[in-house]
């Protein structure tokens, strides 16, 4: 698997191996691994749902060490999540976050009990699309599509 290559199999993300792969990209990109930055990627590391940009702040100021300004988390997030490296999730109640996930075209599956989240790649919609785009003369540009359910650590309990 690439540094920019998805699971085949549908899989959480394994926190480590993203913090490499997103730090590899970094350096490939020329973009600095600072340590505020740094700091940021452990802390989305810790997380086993998704999270918002403001829960990722107030986590980061109630830490030890030296705490990275809002701007630099925001600015992070923003980075991380137009390169791929974070996915924006939406629960069924309407709250946005995110959750780790990998550059390429993914979709999401959604555990309604935890909150985990399980990246998936292939897509069957392009028939559908073709269709609604024939029917509407909309020309679709893109989509999004998460899934909701119970995992199965969940469903055992």
């Amino acid at each position: 698997m690439s540094v920019n290559e998805a699971p085949s199999r549908p899989a959480r993300v394994n926190p480590e191996a993203w913090a490499n792969a997103v730090r590899a990209a970094w350096h490939a990109g020329g973009l600095r691994a600072t340590e505020p930055r740094l700091r940021v990627l452990k802390t989305i590391t810790r997380y086993a749902a998704p999270f918002t940009a403001e829960q990722l702040y107030t986590d980061l100021l109630a830490a030890a060490g030296e705490r990275p300004g809002r701007a630099t988390v925001y600015r992070t997030l923003e980075q991380l999540h137009g390169a791929g490296w974070l996915a924006r999730i939406h629960t069924q109640g309407g709250e946005a976050g995110y959750a780790p996930s990998f550059p390429g075209h993914l979709h999401h599956l959604v555990c309604t009990s935890c909150g985990i989240v399980i990246a998936f790649e292939g897509c069957a919609l392009d028939e559908l699309l073709e269709r609604l785009a024939a029917q509407t003369s909309f020309a679709i540009e893109g989509h999004l599509l998460q899934l909701y359910g119970r995992c199965a650590a969940c469903r055992k309990r």
